[in-house]
């Protein structure tokens, strides 16, 4: 009998899926762009039951794979794609599939996912998000990181209603409590938080920077004039200030051995988009350091295949197990621990 899809997390207390396929029980590593659509949007908790329709839709984007097996054509056939939803979870499976960028070389795959879907009548294929990964990096260099940029790029109907001047001196608004002030300044040190984004927030009930942190996306989502990808900004964002998490451009200084002046404009950038850290660290990962073809110890046939694999950079090598390397093809006991610390030695050092 088939046991349900559970989420887990691992000995490194990273949350991955475990799934049952035909030849036993696997478990999927997850992207934070899947996690956060399990923990936050369906609320799940370790050991819960996964809808089986989200499972292939991770795959299918990139945000799930088995370690041992990247090849996403040989995965998704084994996948289940059917199953019933309730009301939530077919409302955050949609968000998931049509709110957020997916690269061009999956767009294939998440068509046939969406054809067999119970999601299939509710989502256009119009309406999926393509992105062309390489045309990324003009976009940010050529994007200011500023919220007033983001502001002045909406459409004319969401632009902000200027307030008419007051007549004299008595009909001007009141100064802000001292308190409502502070909030308003905490908000703003989150990248894509402006004065206007923070005053939303503080109107929809925003008290603290601690009770942000603490808030799910989805909760904030309801807060007028915040959108589903401004809300994680500001989750994330408070996690980071607050010292919950680590800030994503050190992580992603961790991952690819940049410098934090390289990712800091770009991912406050992208929060200014509405787009959180958490959808943007896999293709700046990839866009901005080194790839597994920059590892001394990797040969031009194992890079290509270590590529096909899904191990596109060194930090994805150092993530997999040695056995897990041993898998792919071209790669054996012998290579693959050489070639993981290679990979730590190129992270370390100063050349990227």
């Amino acid at each position: 009998m088939r046991q349900p899809t559970r989420l887990i997390t691992d000995s490194a207390d990273r949350y991955k899926l475990k799934v049952s396929l035909p030849g036993g029980r696997y478990q999927l590593s997850l992207d934070d762009r899947a996690v956060i659509v399990l923990t936050d949007g369906l609320e799940l908790d370790v050991r819960d039951t996964v809808p089986d329709p989200f499972v292939p839709f991770f795959v299918a984007t990139g945000d799930a794979w088995f370690p041992k097996q990247r090849d996403i054509d040989t995965v998704l056939v084994d996948l289940p794609t059917g199953g019933n939803l309730t009301d939530k979870e077919r409302s955050v499976l949609v968000s998931y599939v049509t709110e957020n960028p997916i690269a061009a070389r999956n767009e294939n795959y998440i068509k046939s996912v969406l054809e067999e879907s119970p999601i299939a009548e509710a989502v256009d294929f119009s309406e999926l998000q393509i992105q062309s990964l390489p045309d990324l990096p003009n976009v940010l260099a050529e994007s200011g990181s500023t919220e007033s940029a983001a502001e002045e790029s909406k459409p004319h109907d969401e632009a902000e209603v200027s307030e008419p001047q007051a007549d004299s001196e008595h009909e001007q608004t009141p100064p802000k409590p001292d308190s409502e002030e502070k909030i308003l300044e905490a908000l703003q040190q989150i990248p894509g938080i402006g004065p206007t984004r923070a005053e939303r927030l503080v109107t929809g009930g925003v008290r603290s920077l601690t009770g942000l942190a603490e808030s799910r996306p989805v909760d904030i989502q309801e807060i007028e004039g915040i959108s589903e990808g401004l809300a994680t900004v500001a989750v994330e964002g408070a996690r980071e200030v607050i010292g919950e998490t680590i800030p994503a451009d050190q992580r992603l200084r961790n991952q690819t051995g940049v410098t934090d002046d390289v990712f800091e404009p770009a991912l406050a950038s992208l929060a200014g988009a509405g787009v959180p850290a958490s959808e943007a660290m896999p293709t700046l990962r990839v866009l901005y350091g080194p790839t597994v073809a920059d590892i001394d110890a990797v040969s031009g046939q194992q890079a290509y295949f270590l590529w096909e694999a899904g191990y596109q950079t060194p930090h994805d090598l150092l993530e997999a197990s040695t056995e897990e390397l041993e898998a792919v093809y071209q790669v054996g006991s012998t290579t693959a621990p050489k070639i993981q610390t290679a990979a730590r030695e190129l992270l370390e050092s100063a050349e990227y």
